[in-house]
């Protein structure tokens, strides 16, 4: 009877560590879609940004069924004009996923910053950055070589 008791005891113990072990990799493998989930969402609207950039061609830029504008009011702050089209809704000024923050700084007349911000999925690392440069690419039109 002990024997049984004793044999009772040790199976209660090794499937309470087995139920801890699976809730265990049920939370990690959580934490690894959500974080997957926000990594694709960044690097799919990384892409559209890049996409968008080299679609803002100068026969973009001045057609009249285009944006209709001229270069040279483009080319007085590149990266300003490149942020205000890329802000459109309809373009990429959307957040690519509502747990990411994007934050534009056009500081620099000829580079957009563009910065991604988010809470990590894990509870031990804390907040995250992603961020990527952007020359517009029409700016090269911008300069008259003698």
């Amino acid at each position: 009877m002990i024997e049984t008791l004793i044999a009772g005891l040790i199976v209660a113990a090794v499937m309470t560590a087995v139920g801890r072990f699976g809730v265990s990799a049920m939370a990690a493998s959580h934490n690894q879609s959500s974080r997957n989930r926000i990594e694709a969402a960044i690097n799919d609207h990384i892409q559209l940004v890049q996409m968008q950039d080299s679609y803002l061609t100068v026969d973009a830029i001045e057609s009249e069924t285009g944006l209709d504008t001229s270069l040279e009011t483009a080319c007085q702050d590149p990266s300003t004009f490149l942020m205000n089209h890329l802000q459109r809704a309809d373009v990429a000024g959307n957040s690519p996923n509502p747990e990411v923050a994007m934050e534009w700084n056009n500081s620099d007349p000829y580079l957009l910053v563009l910065t991604y911000s988010f809470e990590a999925p894990e509870t031990a690392v804390g907040g995250e950055q992603r961020r990527i440069e952007v020359n517009p690419n029409f700016s090269s039109q911008c300069y008259s070589l003698l």
